[in-house]
C-alpha cells in the first residue's frame, strides 16, 4: 500500500469539506504520495457506516496506517466540533500502543460568527 496523508474532517455546512478537498488537491501534486478524505458521523452516532453523500467514514485502520494527519473541524466556541472530538477520544488504544508516534500532523479550521473561535 502506498504511504498517504490522511484529511480527517468534520463538516456541518460543507465549509471545512470544501478545504479539506482543496488541501487534497494540492497533496496530489506529490509524487509517491495518496491522499484518503475521511469524515465523522454527526452525534448521537448513526447506525449506517456509510455517509449518503461526501467522503466515507474514518476507522482506527485509516489513521493507524497514515503516513501523516489533518484534522479539520469548525470552531465551536473556540473548541473542536463534538463529532470529531468524540471520534479522536475512542483512538486511545492507537496513542498507547505508539501507532501514531513520529507521523507529522496538522490542523485547519473555519468558522463565521465574532468571536467564533477564529482568533484561535
Amino acid at each position: 500500500m502506498p504511504p498517504y496523508i490522511l484529511i480527517l474532517y468534520y463538516s456541518l455546512t460543507g465549509s471545512t469539506a470544501k478545504m479539506a478537498e482543496e488541501i487534497g488537491t494540492g497533496i496530489e501534486h506529490i509524487n509517491g504520495i495518496d491522499i484518503r478524505i475521511r469524515t465523522v458521523p454527526d452525534l448521537p452516532q448513526l447506525d449506517s457506516d456509510t455517509p449518503s453523500s461526501g467522503a466515507p467514514y474514518v476507522t482506527l485502520e485509516d489513521l493507524q496506517h497514515c503516513s501523516g494527519l489533518l484534522l479539520g473541524s469548525p470552531t465551536r466556541f473556540g473548541n473542536i466540533a463534538a463529532p470529531l472530538s468524540y471520534f479522536l477520544e475512542k483512538t486511545a488504544s492507537l496513542w498507547q500502543s505508539g501507532a501514531l508516534t513520529n507521523k507529522p500532523a496538522g490542523c485547519f479550521t473555519s468558522t463565521s460568527s465574532i468571536h467564533g473561535g477564529q482568533e484561535s
